[in-house]
């Protein structure tokens, strides 16, 4: 195979130099509603949803009541993978795999309330009386938080490939 066969499939194949940066992945993560999250069923069956999340203290944070089937899956293997795509470039996405911990906490329930009514303003900060309002729509006696431990991070940069093989057809 020559050099000009191999360079049309290269970038593609070799996609390890197309990441992102650390702070482009704590921005992402900062600024991203929603993750798509997987877990999987009792019997290996691989499930995934999209959910909303908040990152609070270096962690992704996502919430449900113990009728739901993450909740009883995590609880029986904690092992989940989280996926991530900045919301300005769907391109650029931040995957996340590790450990979901299951935590009863009123105080975490109402940090990621309030993070989540932030983002969902545009930044903007509720105020005591719309945080308390919705506090209570998730306040279920049986609500559970969930936050990934991550053992493992990978990402790509999508339009940094593109750039490379538009640069590669001009040479």
């Amino acid at each position: 195979m020559n050099e000009d066969e191999q360079t049309k499939w290269h970038t593609r194949r070799e996609i390890s130099s197309f990441t992102l940066s650390d702070q482009a992945v704590e921005d992402i993560l900062n600024k991203a509603m929603h993750a798509v999250a997987s877990w999987v069923t009792r019997d290996n069956k691989p499930v995934t949803s999209i959910m909303s999340y908040a990152y609070i203290d270096g962690l992704v944070t996502v919430t449900a009541t113990t009728n739901r089937a993450k909740y009883h899956a995590w609880r029986r293997n904690p092992a989940s993978c989280f996926c991530i795509w900045d919301p300005d470039s769907i391109g650029r996405e931040v995957t996340l795999r590790g450990q979901v911990e299951l935590i009863k906490s009123d105080d975490l329930l109402r940090r990621f309330t309030e993070a989540f009514l932030t983002k969902r303003n545009a930044g903007v900060p509720p105020s005591v009386e719309d945080l308390d309002a919705e506090v209570a729509k998730f306040d279920a006696p049986d609500r559970h938080m969930m936050q990934l431990h991550v053992d493992k991070v990978l990402t790509h940069d999508l339009h940094a490939l593109f750039e490379a093989e538009t640069r590669r057809l001009h040479e």
